[in-house]
């Protein structure tokens, strides 16, 4: 924990970029959706089931389909904002090893994780992935990427190296 510190706290003070060579691939983006997805599904039919409120759950399915993408953005707004403000990865991250970061290759602040995470609830938002290498809406906009996390770490390793080479 205290190294990720020391490098986030060096990198942001000597140039470090993310290049596209550590971008998520669109494979990863998707599949990343997919899972996480089936996920919040799964956590939300387990909650009624534990929870045994069949009347929530019926409620739930007589919803007209303003109200249904409402409850859905409730949902994963909660789902993401947790997430990635605790780990910088939701769970499908997690699977495919991937992760968010800044420009800098710090982890996001509260604000970024936030806004990052109310960007997703647009309509038609997964779709701004679909143009070719441009970022999508939520990554763009927040300043965030998501890198293969491996491939992060040892450019972060190579970097700092790098810099306490140049300064002996």
């Amino acid at each position: 924990m205290y190294f990720w510190f020391l490098i986030r706290n060096k990198m942001k003070n000597e140039g470090f970029e993310i290049s596209n060579y550590l971008l998520a691939s669109k494979q990863k983006r998707f599949l990343n959706f997919i899972i996480d997805g089936i996920i919040k599904l799964i956590i939300v039919r387990l909650t009624i089931t534990f929870l045994d409120i069949s009347e929530i759950a019926k409620e739930i399915n007589s919803l007209d389909m303003i109200e249904r993408y409402l409850f859905w953005s409730v949902i994963s707004f909660v789902y993401y904002g947790t997430t990635e403000l605790f780990l910088a990865q939701s769970p499908a991250k997690y699977f495919t090893k991937t992760i968010v970061v800044m420009e800098d290759g710090s982890k996001p602040t509260v604000m970024t994780i936030l806004a990052r995470t109310l960007l997703r609830i647009l309509p038609f938002e997964p779709f701004s992935f679909l143009k070719g290498r441009d970022l999508g809406l939520h990554d763009k906009n927040s300043k965030t990427f998501v890198v293969v996390k491996y491939k992060l770490e040892k450019l972060k390793k190579e970097h700092l190296e790098l810099i306490t080479l140049k300064k002996a």
